[in-house]
């Protein structure tokens, strides 16, 4: 399984992909969705919209925030779940790829037992979102264990 990290532009300009995959698509609250190409191997989209900012710190601010919340992590969970056996990879994408979508990267990478450590190299993943999605796939594992 492959995780990969984009920007808008990148994907609005076309990626390429082998394996069959799936895009999880970030824009911020008030933005329209990112036009993604439609292309070869290309099987869902599931589109969020919230910022990258912590509310510890978002208080600061002057302007209304829609912040990551714990169903949109929850939707996340389903997304991946639903699809992790019939795609080779999962693309995932905000404005500028280095904040809110390396912080989900890493959450799906370690849900899947796949290794995080580059995005935390390579990126500046909101520690918040990784935080709140971690938990999600958490309690998504407990549920699923339960259920068996």
């Amino acid at each position: 399984m492959k995780i990969h990290v984009f920007t808008r532009e990148q994907i609005e300009t076309g990626i390429q992909i082998k394996p069959a995959y799936v895009v999880i698509s970030i824009r911020n609250a008030g933005e329209s969705r990112a036009k993604v190409k439609k292309q070869p191997g290309l099987r869902d989209v599931l589109y969020l919209a919230f910022s990258g900012i912590d509310p510890a710190h978002g208080a600061q601010l002057r302007r209304k925030i829609k912040y990551f919340t714990p169903a949109q992590a929850n939707k996340i969970c389903a997304f991946v779940h639903r699809h992790k056996a019939d795609v080779g990879a999962f693309v995932v994408h905000c404005e500028k790829g280095t904040a809110r979508s390396p912080a989900v990267a890493a959450a799906i990478s370690e849900a899947l037992g796949l290794d995080s450590k580059r995005f935390w190299r390579t990126h500046t993943p909101s520690e918040y979102i990784h935080k709140i999605l971690s938990s999600a796939f958490e309690r998504s594992a407990a549920a699923r264990g339960k259920d068996k």
